[in-house]
């Protein structure tokens, strides 16, 4: 019986916050784990179809909603076949009761994982579920003796990781993919066929000081993805398509757990055809769960959003006041613009005051 996958505690630095973007082409925080997945474009499109279509308008203009307004893509070949869902519908406890129960089909658990937020008359309310996990068609190794240094900024820290090396190698040249190698400028990309229909794992390894966004990494990966061709001419070079004899991996273990809340990034009012009036996101949460290992990886993704009607601006609150000038005071007379009045007064006893 084969062992349980274990992941061994060892001492880190403090990470930084894991973040996330909504959008491939958004700019990545510097330093710092950052997921995106297309789920929260699923969700959005959901929240739009239900509306009839695309706002007429947005007010102020909003980058984001722009950005999620005109992205085009195949849902269907990109999402995994029976691993993801979005809904739409009213905050009602019989609405959240039903999409909790096919929540909880896909992730094989007892209860969904999802809660009602906004209930006013008339949101409408948002969930997505992405729930996948992959595994390689040879397993890799474990380094048990081993770390890997890794180095982000000037920073070097000592993790756990998995790959393969020497001799072993050849034994995972039909199972994975060599994309890209480009040593000179530490530049690299793998990809690791997986057991499940037509589902890989990607690696990569984008040239040394260059920043990227996911959706320009996206596109390096498409371009070598379609180039790509099993040539055994090629033999045992520098640009074998396949994993060869002597070639080395080095993988970290990676496990995140990432929260994010785009309401303030999605605040704008947005006017739709037909409707009274406009509509402004009050909850836009995203949870991402991931894990990368020497068998595959998994991935759990969760949105959650509310749409109501947007609101009446909020009266201010109101803090009565007392202007009684039952003690001696002062009366000017002054022009507007004047640097002095023009007659001043002080009032220092009911002398000059009429009597009841």
């Amino acid at each position: 019986m084969k062992a349980p996958l274990l992941f061994m505690a060892i001492a880190l630095p403090a990470a930084a916050e894991i973040s996330a973007v909504a959008h491939p082409e958004s700019k990545l925080p510097s330093g710092q784990t950052v997921v995106w997945t297309p789920l929260f474009q699923a969700s959005w499109d959901k929240l739009n179809a239900t509306h009839g279509g695309k706002p007429l308008k947005v007010e102020p203009p909003n980058g984001l909603i722009s950005r999620l307004d005109a992205f085009s893509w195949k849902t269907e070949s990109v999402m995994p076949e029976d691993h993801w869902k979005v809904w739409s519908g009213p905050p009602t406890d019989e609405f959240l009761t039903k999409v909790n129960a096919e929540a909880a089909k896909i992730t094989g658990e007892q209860d969904g994982p999802f809660q009602l937020g906004d209930r006013r008359p008339g949101t409408v309310v948002v969930f997505g579920l992405l729930d996948r996990q992959v595994t390689f068609r040879k397993v890799l190794h474990r380094s048990r003796k081993v770390p890997m240094t890794f180095r982000s900024g000037d920073t070097t820290t000592n993790v756990q990781y998995f790959g393969v090396k020497g001799d072993l190698s050849k034994e995972f040249s039909d199972t994975i993919r060599v994309l890209a190698y480009r040593p000179s400028e530490n530049c690299h990309a793998l990809q690791l066929l997986c057991k499940e229909s037509d589902d890989t794992v990607i690696l990569f390894r984008p040239p040394a000081g260059k920043t990227m966004d996911f959706s320009t990494a996206c596109e390096w990966i498409r371009t070598w993805r379609k180039t790509w061709t099993e040539d055994i001419r090629k033999g045992l070079g520098h640009d074998d398509p396949t994993l060869h004899r002597l070639d080395e991996i080095q993988v970290p273990y990676v496990k995140l757990d990432a929260k994010q809340d785009f309401t303030s990034d999605l605040s704008s009012l947005r006017f739709y055809k037909g409707e009274p009036e406009p509509r402004q996101i009050s909850r836009a949460e995203q949870r991402v769960e991931f894990e990368l290992h020497e068998r595959g990886a998994r991935a759990r993704a969760t949105v959650s959003m509310d749409d109501p009607f947007a609101s009446a601006p909020a009266e201010p609150p109101v803090y009565p006041r007392r202007f009684l000038y039952d003690a001696p005071f002062f009366v000017f007379l002054w022009r507007d613009g004047a640097e002095w009045p023009y007659l001043g007064t002080w009032v220092g006893d009911t002398s000059a005051m009429k009597r009841f």
